[in-house]
């Protein structure tokens, strides 16, 4: 899984691919190509997501204006989206854009580094949906058509159903 995001972020109009690692994460180097992608190490993994996001969010360079944050478990995103983000994000200069589908908020979410000091205080696994909601007003919402926005896959009941949208995506 973790493969085919970085390839589909590899593809996009992103400038740099940067993979937070952490429990085990010598041995999925090893095992996953990453391609071009920077792999940096999260030695907090056992905090929650949040401290991923701060070690990802740390790796960044001075220069950056904007950080898509992505999962790691979403396969079925498209690169269309991923482009549709930094679009939108380059037409309004909206702090937050966030994709919805059918309605419902789904991952990744761009965020501009004028929230980066915002994301650097993220703690736990909740953290995200706070600074979203914290900055409401800034958000520009973006109707995506592409279901992969709302699939992570956490377990193997949500494997079976990525599976179910992927064939309706063939027909």
């Amino acid at each position: 899984m973790l493969e085919t995001v970085v390839a589909k972020f590899s593809a996009s109009v992103v400038d740099e691919v940067i993979v937070v690692l952490g429990h085990e994460s010598k041995f999925i180097q090893q095992k996953v190509f990453l391609g071009k992608a920077r792999v940096v190490t999260n030695r907090d993994y056992d905090k929650g997501l949040g401290s991923s996001i701060r070690a990802g969010i740390k790796a960044v360079g001075r220069e950056t204006k904007a950080v898509i944050l992505a999962l790691g478990d979403q396969p079925l995103l498209s690169v269309a989206t991923i482009d549709t983000l930094v679009q939108k994000y380059s037409e309004t200069g909206g702090p937050i854009v966030v994709p919805y589908f059918r309605g419902r908020r789904g991952n990744p979410v761009l965020f501009d580094c004028k929230l980066f000091p915002d994301l650097k205080n993220i703690e736990g696994d909740r953290g995200l949906k706070k600074t979203i909601e914290e900055h409401g007003w800034k958000v520009v919402k973006v109707q995506v058509k592409d279901p992969g926005v709302l699939l992570d896959i956490d377990s193997e009941a949500d494997y079976h159903r990525a599976l179910e949208e992927l064939s309706k995506s063939r027909c």
